[in-house]
């Protein structure tokens, strides 16, 4: 058993509060976490203390074993501080739920008495990669190329590694090592979302203990079955979408800020731009586009919170669920357009924090699990039932 006990799981708007109360820290230290291409130790200390790495976390591990509803209108609140901080955020609270999958002598190693104990996720197409079967365990030698926090995580969940006994691949495993025990490349040199450091990780016969290991066997036609539901899997793909919802909702707050200090509009009549009508309805349809966003977002929790315990979605219903998710993000991009029309040349400086609100996501919208292009060719043959997923994992 847990030798951690929970005495009282807050409430639903204390930890709604609690995140909205960190926001003006994640934008001081936006910047700096930006320039390090890592969220600062005080971001992290101040998750920590506030209990916002505890929302997926089970109770018996002394977590808050929130709803999804709840985890992602909380963890939206973070990105609308720092994108990147959300993503962290929300990147841990997603690899709760695989590590979950864990043996119960691992996960009583990896929690011990720390519930706030931080956790990555990483898969890999890596041909190279592979573990080989050792007393006691695997030796994992590949290249994970995106591992969001590598730098500040306790620990990393590894995916879909194939496995080997006397040179024969035996079926695939997920893994979980710290990842001070891989090198680190610090290939993470993109547009946006620089705080998440997402680098790669390299295993050099890396030694697994068994108790670390979730092992799935080849099935009878050779081919590898997945030791992760895949309802888990478009689960985590939600959680990285609140902080990229939540972020077009900072880019708002920002704007509003600059209209109601009477910002004027440039070579116009309107002294203050606020008192334009084409400005005040270009404000009123990106507040709507958001607000649209939001509710797809909460529609795909709701969704999920209403499968039942144990139970995996439908086709159907994953296709369904991940379609909501690709409208939400199209519905935030449209209305960051907006915002930046709004904002103006002066929303492209380095020093505004539109731009970086902006570039986060662009660039977390375009994460693999969130393909457009794919997510909806998967619909469409879900609906017309002519042919399985295109989509490998989902």
């Amino acid at each position: 058993m847990s030798l951690i006990t929970v005495e009282r799981v807050p409430t639903r708007e204390e930890l709604i509060d609690r995140a909205r109360e960190l926001i003006p820290l994640l934008r001081r230290n936006a910047e700096q976490t930006e320039k390090e291409s890592k969220v600062p130790d005080e971001n992290m200390s101040a998750l920590r203390d506030a209990g916002l790495l505890r929302l997926s976390t089970p109770r018996q591990w002394g977590g808050w074993e929130l709803s999804m509803r709840h985890q992602v209108e909380i963890l939206c609140e973070l990105g609308r501080g720092c994108p990147s901080t959300g993503w962290i955020a929300a990147n841990h609270a997603a690899s709760v739920d695989l590590v979950m999958l864990m043996p119960e002598a691992g996960l009583q190693e990896i929690y011990g008495d720390n519930p706030d104990t931080v956790m990555l996720s990483a898969a890999s197409l890596d041909p190279a990669l592979r573990a080989d079967r050792v007393d006691g365990g695997l030796k994992v030698n590949g290249r994970f190329p995106y591992a969001s926090g590598c730098e500040l995580s306790d620990w990393a969940f590894l995916a879909w590694v194939p496995v080997y006994d006397n040179g024969e691949q035996t079926g695939v495993a997920n893994l979980m090592a710290p990842p001070t025990d891989l090198r680190i490349e610090y290939t993470w040199k993109v547009a946006g979302l620089l705080g998440t450091g997402t680098h790669a990780m390299v295993a050099e016969d890396l030694f697994v203990p068994d108790r670390f290991v979730q092992f799935a066997s080849l099935k009878a036609d050779g081919e590898a079955e997945s030791p992760v539901p895949a309802t888990v899997l478009i689960k985590g793909n939600l959680h990285s979408l609140s902080s990229l919802v939540g972020g077009a909702r900072g880019a708002l707050d920002v704007v509003r800020e600059k209209l109601e200090e009477h910002k004027p509009l440039a070579f116009s009549t309107y002294s203050r731009a606020i008192d334009s009508l084409s400005v005040q309805q270009e404000f009123a349809e990106a507040t709507h586009l958001i607000d649209t966003g939001m509710l797809h977002m909460l529609a795909v929790a709701d969704g999920f919170d209403a499968v039942p315990e144990g139970e995996e979605a439908t086709p159907a219903e994953r296709a369904r669920l991940r379609m909501h998710m690709v409208t939400s993000l199209e519905r935030c991009r449209e209305a960051m357009q907006r915002l930046l029309d709004l904002a103006g040349t002066s929303g492209f400086a380095q020093t505004n924090p539109v731009q970086r609100y902006w570039r986060d996501l662009e660039i977390g919208s375009r994460h693999t699990a969130l393909n457009r292009p794919m997510i909806f060719e998967d619909y469409a043959r879900s609906l017309l039932g002519i042919g399985a997923p295109v989509s490998l994992l989902f």
